[in-house]
């Protein structure tokens, strides 16, 4: 299973364009990363400036070059503003497998967005990247975030822990089924 991300995957949906993250983007996606609500459920190094969120865009960036990961921009086709993020990363190739990660600005949740951004990319990982299964670690609190899960056929794995984070729960989706 190999990838190629170039040119990058533009992806369209009704209400957003799915695009790569870019330098210029660096203050509403550290606005994003910085977000407490944002990260209520989400265990991550919390960036301190513009400087450091460059830093990260750069490392994703380079990271879809090499075709380890891809992360999509949700970005609004009447505003052109970020909405919020998507991506498949941790590739496994001997199950076809990747982890899907997510996360949406408080002041553009219960739109439908990203319903919208999730369904575009279960099409894409099926289609253009073959893939088998998706898993998804989300806080067991994270009701917004299971319930979309839910909606897509994720089903829970009880018997599977995460071993970075115990609160998280592990929901898989066969991509094909």
């Amino acid at each position: 299973m190999a990838f190629n991300f170039t040119p990058f995957p533009v992806l369209e949906t009704e209400k957003l364009t799915l695009r790569a993250l870019e330098l210029n983007d660096a203050k509403a996606f550290f606005g994003l990363r910085t977000n407490k609500e944002v990260n209520t459920f989400i265990t991550r190094t919390m960036l301190n400036n513009l400087s450091e969120t460059r830093a990260l865009i750069d490392s994703i960036s380079n990271s879809i070059a090499n075709n380890t990961r891809i992360f999509w921009v949700l970005e609004s086709k009447d505003t052109a503003e970020l909405l919020g993020t998507i991506g498949l990363n941790n590739f496994e190739t001997e199950e076809d497998y990747a982890e899907i990660g997510y996360d949406m600005h408080p002041d553009f949740q219960e739109n439908g967005y990203m319903s919208e951004a999730f369904k575009a990319i279960l099409k894409f990982s099926a289609k253009q990247m073959d893939l088998k299964f998706l898993e998804a670690f989300t806080h067991k609190d994270n009701n917004a975030s299971i319930a979309l899960l839910e909606k897509y056929n994720f089903k829970l794995q009880p018997d599977r822990k995460d071993a970075n984070v115990e609160e998280n729960q592990i929901y898989r989706f066969a991509v094909d089924a």
